[in-house]
C-alpha cells in the first residue's frame, strides 16, 4: 500500500505542483484548500505525512500547533512550505512543531528526500510504539522518566576554529555536553568504552566535499550509533548536499550559515524523540525477557513457545518444509525433590536445560513448558533426523549423573521424550497445536512403556 500524504494549501497551483511530483513517486495524495479541515481530514484518512503550505491565509502555523497538540495526530510528521528562504519563517515553523521546512523555489530532489526521510522516521517510530504496546499486552508498563536527560553532542566541523565557534554559540542555547571531534575521532569513539555521542552535527564538507556524507553513512551503519541524532550543516556546496544527506540517514539538514538557535531547536526535539525510543526499546527488551523467559533456567517459557509454534506452522506451510515437536519430561522428578529437597531439584533442572541446549542447533526452540517438562521445536527436519536428535538428547541427560547438592557421585536423571514430525501426520491434523497434543500422547506412551526412552506418535497411535 502506498504511503498517504495530505497537502493543505489554499493556492490551487501550489497543491497541483506538489500533487504531480508526489503522485509520480507513487504516493497517495489527499488535498484540501482549508486549514480548518486539516485535523478532521487527517483523522479520517490517517496520512503518513502532512504538507502545510503558507498560501494566502497563512494559517499553517496555528494549524501545525493544533495538530502537534492533538494526542492522536501529534505523531504525524509535518513539512511546512515557506514561500521564501527566510530564517525567521523557518524558526517560526519549527517552534510551531514542524518537523522540517521547505523553502521555495521548489527543488524536487530536496523535497522528495524530506518526504522519504520523515516517512521513514515515522515507520521507525511506529515500530517503537508497537514494542511499547506489546510490552503493555504482557502486563509490563514502562517506568516514567523522572529527570531531564543530558545528552552528549559531537560537533564535526571543517576545521578546529569553526568547531570552537559552533560550540561557543550552541552552548548559549542548550545545556548538553558539547564535544568537538574530527572525522577520525568520531569513528574511533564508537569503539571506545563508555557511551557514544547521542547526537552528531556534521559539516557537509570536511577534508573533501563528500567526507561529511560518508561519515553520515558510516554512523548510520554502525550498531552503536544507529539511533543517534545526525544533523548535517550545509557548507554551501553546489549542488546542495541536502537530498543525499537525508537519504543517507541524516535527521535534518541546516541551510548554509550556522544558526545556533535553529540547531538547538532541532536537537532538542530530535533528542527527546531519540531518548523516548531508547527507553522504549530498553524497556521492551527487559520486559520481554521477564515475560517470556523462565527465571530459573533462562529458557523461553510456555507463553513464548505457544507463539513460536504458531509462527513455525505458518513458515512451514509457506516454505513446504517439515518440522518436529518434542515434549520431554524428567522421570520421577518428584522423588528427587522429596529426597534431596527443592533447591537440589532446581539445580537438576538448570543442568538438564544446559545439556539440552548444548545439543541443539541455534535455530531450534527449547522452552521450559512446565515444572519438569520441556518443549523442543525443530524446523526443517525429517523423521530420521528427529529420531537421531531425540536419542542424542536422551543420552546427554542419562549417560552422566548430575552434580547437585552434596551428592559426591551426582544424581542419576533420565528423560522420557515424545516426538511428532509434521510429515508423519495427515494434513487435516497438521496444525502446531495438533502436533503438540500428539507429542504429549507419545510422551505418555514412553512413560507407560518404562521411561527413559523416545517414542514417536506413529508408535503411540
Amino acid at each position: 500500500m502506498s504511503e498517504r500524504i495530505l497537502i493543505a494549501d489554499d493556492l490551487a497551483t501550489n497543491r497541483i505542483v506538489l500533487k504531480v511530483k508526489l503522485t509520480v513517486a507513487c504516493y497517495e495524495v489527499i488535498q484540501t484548500d482549508r486549514c480548518d479541515d486539516v485535523a478532521a481530514l487527517a483523522r479520517a484518512t490517517r496520512p503518513d505525512l502532512i504538507i502545510l503550505g503558507r498560501g494566502r491565509g497563512d494559517c499553517s502555523l496555528s494549524t501545525c500547533r493544533d495538530l502537534k497538540a492533538d494526542p492522536v495526530l501529534g505523531t504525524i510528521p509535518i513539512i511546512m512550505v515557506s514561500d521564501q528562504d527566510d530564517q525567521r519563517a523557518r524558526l517560526e515553523a519549527i517552534m510551531a512543531g514542524a518537523d522540517d521546512v521547505f523553502s521555495k523555489p521548489l527543488n524536487e530532489a530536496t523535497l522528495m528526500a524530506m518526504v522519504r526521510n520523515l516517512i521513514r522516521a515515522r515507520g521507525a517510530d511506529n515500530e517503537v510504539m508497537r514494542r511499547r504496546d506489546l510490552s503493555r499486552d504482557f502486563g509490563c508498563a514502562e517506568a516514567p522518566a523522572l529527570f531531564a536527560r543530558h545528552a552528549r553532542v559531537a560537533l564535526i566541523a571543517p576545521d578546529a576554529e569553526t568547531g570552537i565557534l559552533w560550540r561557543m554559540h550552541l552552548a548559549t542555547e542548550i545545556r548538553h555536553r558539547i564535544d568537538i571531534m574530527t572525522q577520525s575521532q568520531a569513528l574511533e569513539d564508537m569503539g571506545a568504552p563508555g557511551p557514544v555521542p547521542d547526537a552528531f552535527v556534521i559539516a557537509s564538507t570536511l577534508g573533501e566535499p563528500s567526507d561529511g556524507l560518508r561519515l553520515v553513512s558510516e554512523l548510520r551503519s554502525r550498531q552503536t550509533t544507529r539511533h543517534a541524532v545526525i544533523v548535517v550543516q550545509d557548507c554551501g556546496e553546489s549542488p546542495s548536499p541536502s537530498s543525499m544527506a537525508l537519504d543517507l540517514g541524516a535527521n535534518a539538514v541546516l541551510r548554509p550559515g550556522f544558526d545556533a538557535r535553529e540547531l538547538a531547536l532541532r536537537l532538542t526535539r530530535l533528542l527527546a524523540r531519540k531518548f523516548e525510543g531508547d527507553d522504549l526499546r530498553k524497556t521492551f527488551d527487559t520486559n520481554l525477557a521477564l515475560a517470556l523467559r523462565d527465571p530459573l533456567t533462562g529458557l523461553h517459557n510456555r507463553r513464548f513457545a505457544q507463539s513460536y509454534l504458531n509462527r513455525l506452522e505458518r513458515e512451514a506451510q509457506t516454505r513446504g518444509q517439515s518440522f518436529a515437536i518434542m515434549v520431554l519430561d524428567l522421570d520421577r522428578f518428584k522423588a528427587i525433590n522429596d529426597t534431596f529437597g527443592h533447591p537440589v531439584g532446581d539445580e537438576v533442572l538448570v543442568e538438564v536445560a544446559k545439556r539440552l541446549k548444548d545439543n541443539l542447533r541455534d535455530m531450534d526452540l527449547l522452552a521450559r513448558y512446565g515444572g519438569e517438562e520441556f518443549l523442543i521445536a525443530l524446523p526443517g527436519v525429517t523423521h530420521q533426523q528427529a529420531e537421531a536428535m531425540a536419542e542424542r538428547l536422551r543420552r546427554a541427560v542419562s549417560d552422566r549423573p548430575i552434580a547437585a547438592g552434596a551428592m559426591a557421585d551426582g544424581i542419576a536423571v533420565t528423560l522420557s521424550i515424545g516426538v511428532v514430525v509434521s510429515d508423519d501426520v495427515s494434513e487435516s491434523a497438521g496444525s502446531a497445536q495438533d502436533l503438540l497434543q500428539f507429542a504429549d500422547q507419545a510422551l505418555y506412551r514412553a512413560k507407560a512403556d518404562g521411561r527413559n526412552q523416545v517414542t514417536f506418535i506413529s508408535d503411540a497411535a
